[in-house]
């Protein structure tokens, strides 16, 4: 699942994580990543509905490939601090309280805005 904000361009990803019964693991852990995109790179959930409705039957392809992106997430997030990120991070990953993690350079970026 994942949340975007586009006012600060926030995107939240959380992951559900199962755990190994015979490892003796809890039964699964959840993790949020916080991450800053770029507007020119997102296509709107108003786009997508648009396309679909012109043309429901049409398999959509990405006009290049780009690739794959690795991001290294070095902090993370105290979720009773993070609204001025987004007021989305706390609720949406609030089973995920000491797994929260960021990147440093967008925390700076984000520290930039107004």
């Amino acid at each position: 699942m994942d949340v975007t904000g586009y006012v600060y361009e926030v995107q939240v990803l959380k992951a559900l994580v199962l755990g190994e019964e015979e490892r003796g693991q809890s039964q699964y852990q959840v993790m949020c990543f916080v991450t800053k995109f770029q507007k020119g790179d997102f296509i709107t959930a108003d786009a997508m509905v648009k396309l679909r409705q012109k043309n429901p039957s049409t398999i959509r392809t990405p006009e290049e490939d780009r690739g794959k992106e690795n991001y290294t997430m070095t902090g993370w997030v105290l979720l009773d601090r993070a609204t001025p990120i987004s007021r989305h991070v706390a609720p949406f990953c609030v089973e995920a309280q000491e797994a929260t993690y960021v990147r440093e350079a967008d925390l700076r970026a984000w520290a930039e805005l107004p």
